[in-house]
């Protein structure tokens, strides 16, 4: 549940401050919680104060945007009238355009401002159900939601959506009326429209006639025909209505540019405001914005509107697309200099008609260049939000010329900001403008350079928050050029966030190093810390995975020994996520644990102590009280089949959305509801169990993690569906969009019992006139029941005996095989292997069991049979050929053994005790090796390493061995710890084999029914890398715990549950498995995590080579693991008696 981690990305970033403080909230629960567990009264008084605080602030900044778009919207209809049709006819193509654009940017804001709220009633949601959850009797969810939260406006979306609906009705109407064509050089006669547009209201009745000549006088720019035709018509007076009827041929002067005309109707005109406009715009204004629209989509960027920046991605001048989450552009590339420059020069027409209006202005005419629109923007805001340089530095000269620029604090100051508080020069960074930039910061020196501006430019906190901006887009320009002009490096937001904090979330090390190395006056703070956690920068390029970050963090003198609010470290924080190459990189300038703070009651108290560990990247549930048993006789499938639907993709190098919708083109964006904010309703015929599940657009990246759960009779008659509803309408049959899946068909079958590895499946959605509008990825797992008459819940057992000390597991058998090592070794997974294990004090044995293609557990660790001499996987070879090809291949030892008969191969299969090959440990004849090195020499695993476990001359050679025999030959006290070994995706690619296996359920029920037959008494544990093997165990059956194997960040990984220690942790505690066994490689480095595995309720378990050294052991031994699994098992279980 990462809504905590994903607000900050569904913020429209300027409205960041007005969000519900969720973080905040969060950590008082977590006190509260913390306190109840400690048995001490539990006062939620400052939780509710502050909770009530955080509704004031949404509701009030909600109703203060609603009402500017409101008085906006109803200045369009005082201005139009309330009938578009009618309107659309009398409008020319220039009024047309920016009417669009007025109503596409009012649309844009009512969207963020329904999706500030919707967004914001989810955060009151989710953090009343936390408390409810985490403090104990607490109701206050319910009660809080109706009758505080849901009357406020923003929590109900129906005004909003009735004002988008009146927007979408004039929108639908001026589009079929334009072609968005915006190249305006190029007039169809449709634009020699009447030029007593509905602006004029018809206040003058002035001739059609006398109109018509006037129209043609200026478009030809003949200024003595207009002349004459305004004084015979007596049109040239001070009256209001005269001068609104002039105001409105200057404007058609401009746009036909008739400059003539210009500088004529310039003398006639009083004043240049126009108190009607739906924006408060003036010519001046109009005419930059006109020029920024026309030569950006001319360059073809997708987001031409110059309206206001916080504006969605998903509006460009031809499509509209669904909203991306969060209201906003994804940051876009930083423009180049080359680019920009060449955007607009001094010769473009528009450029020339700009700079012939403002030399002709009179002299009580010039305010207009500093004068502000509805948004509080002067022209100059608009060239720079465009980004372009020309624009700028003409209006900066001519108000340099006038007396308007007043740069005396800067060009960022409180003076130069809009209505949102941002400056020209905001907005040129914010467009990731460099030269813009660039041009308004060398403007501010124009009467010479002055300190006290650099200095001063500390204090302005939205210069500092700007920088942030730019930081976040990865802007390193304009980073570099806002470090130099003296913006705050180190200023903190609400959250306590520099800019650094942002460089390092990102990964953006260019901006870093921009900081970093700061100026002569100031630096990044590398020790700064955020209000939640006291996460250093250091800390959260650790937790988010940047090494480069971490280095350049590390040479400029951070400290790795920091730690933050709950005692962690930036090293134990990178281990735990699967980041090792930052932890191993960290671990020389970390210091020893013994000098640290460390949260020593970490190991029995509340799990507020791992709080900061939860963030981010997942939210392990803690448990409460630390307790590695395991309940015993856990919840299993008797009669009903479970089908597990998780929307996305496991694999983390895929980057597929789990709803993708298609984009629209805008004349239909009326016609649709794509543009609002969307949900998914995952509902499943043919099954029972949960309710339909809705799922808000866009999926939180952590949905493949929590599967939708539904028990059916019969899987392969189950249907899926997805059906696409509006948020807000609060009504599932609402319905846009429905996507459909058939279990039993959707995913191909490779043959009998067989199944793909390729998990994913993507259906296409159909709309309401049957297009696709789009498709969902998902995928799915079926878990059959399954029974054996020797499985049943013995009550006095239980997982797990108490653990006085910690256990040593043999890895396959006496220990894995290495070429170099120094004495002669026993064949891994072999009989004579792990009777020796046992015999040295091991408590258990761990073995590897595949299935042969006809279904029979065999012990084999690769998935390929390399002495075959090709690479064959396991499952592609019979019982028969497998124990065949480990035979001696020399005659004499053919002779002596004999063929395995075929009547033996049956009793091996039926359970009854077969002719055994003998092992031919002894005889090392250099022709025997060389013979099957020959052999082998082409294979994958022989190419790569040069030698193949439990092969003579390597080893002492034995006899591959069936599951049977294990049990049959070693001692009853010896326990089992059998790894299932399954392949996922990744492994089969990366072995060059094909993507098919034996089917999950066949694989898992064959392994089941061999141990309930033949386990009696001993004690067993299941393990697996694979997640769906561990599930499909536990739910199998109640008696046999199983443990979940990971490589912990070690290696690349193709299922993202097993792609870190945390992934595991959360993995084991959700499904209720036994514990995790874990590459040593983490504990070793951070060995405080094995707390962590504890106190989530789990038993922790480590494997590895690491785990070879009784000095690396004892490290972790002392934070209470529960055992090892080693290869050298007298050494390790001295090193642990003698201590």
């Amino acid at each position: 549940m990462k809504f905590g981690r994903n607000l900050p990305r569904n913020q429209v970033p300027e409205w960041a401050a007005f969000y519900i403080d969720y973080k905040g909230l969060k950590k008082l629960i977590k006190a509260e919680a913390g306190a109840a567990k400690r048995g001490e009264t539990v006062d939620l008084a400052e939780f509710f104060f502050a909770l009530d605080r955080n509704l004031e602030n949404v509701d009030s900044f909600y109703n203060k945007k609603f009402a500017e778009a409101h008085r906006r919207l109803k200045l369009l209809q005082d201005k139009y009238g309330r009938s578009p049709d009618v309107v659309a006819a009398d409008l020319d193509d220039h009024e047309v355009e920016e009417l669009m654009a007025a109503l596409l940017e009012l649309r844009n804001q009512l969207r963020n401002l329904q999706w500030f709220g919707e967004i914001n009633r989810r955060g009151f949601v989710k953090i009343t159900k936390k408390l409810d959850k985490k403090v104990a009797h607490s109701t206050a969810q319910h009660r809080y939601i109706t009758t505080k939260v849901d009357p406020k406006p923003f929590a109900k979306d129906i005004t909003i959506a009735r004002l988008v609906n009146e927007i979408n009705k004039w929108l639908s109407v001026l589009g079929d009326s334009q072609n968005f064509d915006d190249a305006m050089s190029d007039r169809s006669a449709r634009s020699v429209r009447s030029l007593g547009r509905a602006t004029a209201k018809a206040m003058l009745s002035v001739p059609q006639e006398t109109l018509d000549k006037l129209e043609n006088a200026i478009r030809s720019d003949d200024v003595d025909t207009l002349q004459s035709s305004l004084t015979d018509g007596k049109l040239v007076t001070l009256e209001q209505a005269s001068q609104q009827l002039l105001l409105n041929f200057l404007q058609r002067s401009i746009s036909t540019r008739a400059k003539a005309c210009i500088a004529y109707l310039l003398k006639q005109v009083k004043s240049l405001n126009e108190p009607d406009d739906l924006n408060e715009r003036n010519c001046i204004h109009r005419l930059v914005i006109h020029i920024g629209r026309t030569k950006t989509s001319a360059i073809g960027d997708a987001e031409a509107n110059a309206v206001s920046f916080s504006v969605s991605s998903h509006v460009n001048h031809h499509y509209v697309g669904p909203v991306n989450g969060n209201g906003l552009p994804g940051s876009k590339p930083e423009s180049t200099d080359e680019v920009e420059s060449t955007l607009l020069n001094k010769d473009d027409e528009g450029v020339q008609i700009l700079c012939w209006l403002l030399d002709c202005l009179q002299p009580e005419q010039r305010y207009a260049l500093a004068s502000r629109d509805s948004l509080g923007r002067m022209p100059l805001h608009y060239a720079a939000q465009f980004g372009f340089v020309v624009l700028c530095q003409i209006i900066m000269a001519k108000m340099q010329e006038w007396g308007q620029f007043n740069v005396e604090h800067g060009i960022d100051a409180a003076e130069w900001h809009d209505k949102e508080g941002n400056a020209p020069l905001h907005l040129a960074v914010i467009g990731g403008h460099p030269l813009t930039t660039k041009c308004l910061l060398k403007g501010e020196d124009w009467q010479g350079l002055n300190d006290a501006k650099t200095q001063g430019r500390r204090a302005i906190t939205k210069s500092s928050a700007v920088l942030a901006m730019a930081t976040k887009s990865n802007y390193v320009k304009i980073v570099g050029m806002l470090v130099d002009a003296g913006v705050d490096i180190n200023w903190q937001d609400e959250n306590g966030e520099t800019a650094l904090h942002l460089a390092a979330r990102f990964g953006h090390e260019g901006c870093a190093r921009v900081l970093i190395e700061g100026t002569a006056e100031q630096k990044a703070d590398l020790e700064v810390a955020e209000k939640t956690f006291s996460f250093t920068p250091l800390h959260i390029a650790a937790v988010d995975g940047h090494l480069a970050i971490a280095k350049l963090i590390i040479d400029a003198g951070g400290d790795a020994g920091k730690t933050d609010s709950f005692g962690w470290t930036a090293k134990e924080h990178a281990a735990l996520r699967g980041h090792l190459k930052i932890a191993e990189f960290l671990e020389p300038f970390t210091p020893p644990l013994e000098s640290q703070a460390a949260p020593e009651e970490s190991r029995s108290s509340s799990p507020t102590e791992t709080s900061s560990l939860e963030e981010r990247r997942s939210d392990a549930n803690t448990r409460a009280t630390l307790e590695p048993i395991k309940s015993f006789g856990h919840r299993y499938l008797k009669d009903a089949s479970l089908v597990m639907v998780s929307l996305g993709s496991m694999d983390p190098r895929k980057n597929v959305e789990a709803v993708k919708l298609d984009h629209v083109p805008l004349a239909e964006a009326h016609t649709n509801q794509l543009d609002t904010a969307l949900s998914v309703v995952v509902s499943a015929q043919g099954a029972s169990g949960e309710e339909p599940t809705t799922v808000d657009l866009p999926v939180q990246d952590n949905i493949a993690t929590e599967p939708i759960v539904f028990t059916a009779k019969d899987a392969s008659k189950v249907k899926l569906f997805f059906d696409i509803v509006p948020t807000y309408s609060g009504n599932e049959k609402n319905k846009i969009g429905r996507g459909v899946a058939l279990l039993s068909s959707v995913r191909p079958t490779i043959g009998s019992q067989r199944i793909s590895l390729q998990g994913d499946v993507c259906v296409p959605i159909i709309g309401a006139n049957l297009e696709v509008i789009g498709v969902v990825n998902f995928n799915f797992l079926v878990i059959n029941p399954f029974s054996h008459p020797n499985m049943e819940i013995n009550s006095q057992q239980t997982y797990w005996k108490k653990l006085t000390s910690t256990m040593v597991f043999g890895h396959r058998g006496l220990g894995k095989n290495f070429l170099a090592n120094k004495s002669l070794q026993l064949g891994e997974n072999t009989v004579p292997s792990f009777i020796a294990a046992a015999n040295l004090g091991a408590n258990y044995v761990e073995f590897d069991v595949q299935l042969t293609k006809d279904h029979v557990p065999v012990i084999y660790h690769d998935f390929l049979v390399s002495e075959t001499g090709i690479d064959a996987p396991v499952h592609t070879l019979t019982l028969e050929q497998f124990l065949h090809v480990n035979q001696d291949s020399s005659s004499k030892t053919r002779r002596d053994s004999g063929e395995l008969k075929r009547n033996d191969l049956k009793a091996v299969r039926n359970g009854e005790p077969g002719a055994r090959p003998r092992s031919m440990s002894v005889n090392l004849g250099a022709d025997t090796r060389s013979d099957l090195d020959e052999r082998m020499k082409y294979t994958r695993t022989y190419k790569k390493t040069g030698y193949k476990a439990n092969t003579r001359g390597n080893v002492v050679q034995a006899p591959f061995a069936t599951l049977e025999d294990l049990f049959k030959q070693i001692p009853e006290s010896v326990g089992f710890n059998i790894e299932l070994k399954y392949p996922m995706l990744l492994e089969s690619e990366e072995h060059d084999m094909d993507t098919y296996a034996i089917e999950l359920n066949s694989f898992c029920d064959t392994v089941l029914t061999k141990v309930y037959d033949m386990a009696k008494s001993r004690q067993i544990i299941f393990s697996s890398f694979n997640p769906d093997i561990c599930l499909c165990l536990s739910f199998k059956q109640p008696s046999i715990p199983i443990m979940f194997l990971t490589d912990a960040g070690t290696t690349p990984v193709s299922d993202i549950r097993a792609s870190s220690l945390q992934e595991a942790i959360r993995f084991a505690t959700r499904w209720n498995l036994l514990g995790i066994v874990s590459e040593a490689a983490v504990f070793v480095n951070s060995p405080r995590l094995v707390r962590v595995v504890k106190q989530s309720g789990l038993v922790c378990v480590s494997y590895g080579r690491q785990n070879n050294d009784p000095v690396l052991v004892q490290r972790q031994v002392k934070e209470g693991i529960d055992a090892v699994i080693v290869d050298n098992v007298l050494a390790i279980r001295r090193g642990l008696t003698t201590d």
